[in-house]
């Protein structure tokens, strides 16, 4: 099967389905083009702009899961089926699964514009802590693997490296995470997310690292990123001088 991830350069027109939601993007007079999502035939998004050069470059890759609806929420929460318990000073690594969106961005030199992103699952949410002090999260539900299992187009794929430092057994029901701190790679069209760990401290509050590096040898970064988070990264970048680990600590449960 042909991949659908990846940039395409458009003169005439371009077409491409994700389930029941259809791309199209429409040269409509010289430089002129319409962008249109369907959603089971009926139009849900729409765009027209423009290239000087009577062709335009469009991408589409799989996005960080903090676009719908906008604003709402940059942080995810997984919940484990079963849940992962593990005894004193150990560590195992388990297959999980996390949401991502697909995003539409024009190309160019300077800068990148997302045209449109969109879910093929209906984003679900919860709070993480307390009412007046905790975190909204897009809530998503894994399964535990051996392998790998995903939904294509609808989740990423996470090798989840779990770490109990302490010296009682624990038992891990749910992992949250910045989404702005995440990082997601390609193999063709399966998506990954950065290398992982989740450890638990001797305090009994557990540390969710996510490294900055590709899970896998081969993969690749996905290139493109929603403006909103390039500006967080790059403020994280101003703020320390260097890249960093991301870290969320969860002191309200895992």
């Amino acid at each position: 099967m042909k991949k659908k991830f990846g940039q395409y350069t458009i003169k005439d027109g371009l077409s491409i389905s994700f389930k029941d939601e259809q791309i199209t993007l429409e040269n409509i007079s010289g430089d002129s083009y319409i962008y249109r999502r369907k959603h089971m035939g009926k139009t849900t998004s729409k765009t027209i702009f423009s290239s000087k050069k009577g062709e335009i470059k469009i991408a589409i890759y799989p996005v960080r899961p903090i676009q719908m609806p906008r604003q709402l929420a940059h942080n995810i929460m997984i919940k484990l089926d079963p849940p992962v318990a593990l005894p004193p000073n150990s560590h195992i690594i388990h297959h999980l699964t996390m949401p991502i969106e697909i995003g539409v961005f024009t190309i160019s030199k300077k800068n990148n514009y997302m045209v449109d992103a969109f879910s093929l699952s209906f984003p679900k949410y919860t709070l993480y802590g307390q009412p007046n002090m905790g975190y909204i999260c897009r809530l998503h539900y894994s399964s535990i693997s051996s392998e790998e299992k995903t939904m294509q187009y609808e989740e990423a794929t996470i090798m989840m490296k779990f770490q109990n430092k302490s010296p009682n057994w624990a038992t891990i029901n749910k992992i949250v995470m910045d989404a702005y701190e995440v990082d997601l790679y390609l193999d063709g069209d399966a998506v990954y997310l950065e290398d992982s760990n989740l450890v638990i401290g001797e305090d009994d509050v557990a540390s969710l690292f996510l490294n900055n590096k590709s899970p896998l040898r081969g993969l690749k970064e996905v290139p493109v990123a929603a403006e909103t988070v390039k500006k967080f990264r790059r403020g994280i970048l101003e703020r320390t001088g260097f890249g960093v680990t991301g870290k969320f600590i969860m002191e309200h449960g895992y």
